[in-house]
């Protein structure tokens, strides 16, 4: 299957508005440092836990994503068997450039198939078996891409984890053409699914001046979740 691809209306405009509505609305962006605290919120990525926000939950919106295309991308990856890991969904925020508050940084490169994997342990290298099997739903809540920061991804999937040195900005653009690289417009709603292997990091400049909401869901095969995630809340979906 393809490595990414963009489902537009992936959930309805009304259900994204209340989300974002109910994300909007908790304290962890006005009282960061004590949110990061307790381990729900991360002042670098200004990213929430999904669980956090209690009501709606994740399933719920797992379960909303899965009844359309991204549920039929997510069974041709992983099969009929399908599980939401809780503790690894997100409420990401990325700031137009003029308004980061303090310690914030916009995502750099990565693959989400590194969920768990310790690069400073060097009994066990970047390599072939070390990616997840996993689909990635990134849910925007608001407009973005264009005058709010967005996605950029490698419209390739590598098929290793790649080591730390691997993913510097200029390591990754001078190992890909100009047209491999991607960076859609989404609204509201839309969806980027992608693959545990695919490169991808923030897309922001300079002249954007909106800030930007989406939601991370991370799916895996109910069968065969890896030891790496153990630690953690995964729910099947039906």
């Amino acid at each position: 299957m393809a490595a990414a691809a963009l489902v537009r209306g992936a959930i309805d405009a009304t259900t994204a508005q209340a989300w974002f509505a109910v994300v909007d609305a908790h304290p962890a962006w006005q009282r960061r440092e004590s949110a990061a605290q307790g381990g729900e919120f991360n002042v670098y990525s200004s990213s929430l836990r999904v669980a956090a926000l209690g009501s709606p939950d994740a399933i719920e919106l797992a379960r909303a994503l899965l009844r359309g295309a991204a549920g039929t991308l997510a069974r041709r990856r992983l099969g009929d068997a399908i599980a939401c890991d809780v503790d690894q969904c997100w409420v990401r925020r990325q700031y137009a450039p003029s308004r980061y508050p303090p310690g914030h940084a916009p995502h750099a490169w990565h693959q989400d198939g590194a969920l768990g994997f310790d690069f400073l342990d060097a009994t066990m290298p970047p390599g072939a078996g070390a990616l997840l099997p996993m689909l990635t739903c990134w849910v925007a809540l608001t407009p973005c891409g264009r005058d709010a920061p967005g996605l950029e991804l490698v419209a390739e999937e590598a098929q290793t984890l790649l080591p730390l040195a691997a993913l510097d900005d200029a390591a990754i653009r001078s190992g890909h053409g100009v047209d491999d690289f991607w960076h859609p417009v989404l609204g509201p709603g839309d969806c980027l699914a992608f693959g545990g292997g695919v490169l991808h990091h923030t897309h922001v400049s300079a002249e954007m001046q909106r800030d930007r909401t989406s939601i991370e869901m991370r799916f895996f095969d109910a069968k065969r979740i890896d030891p790496r995630l153990h630690r953690d809340r995964s729910v099947a979906i039906h």
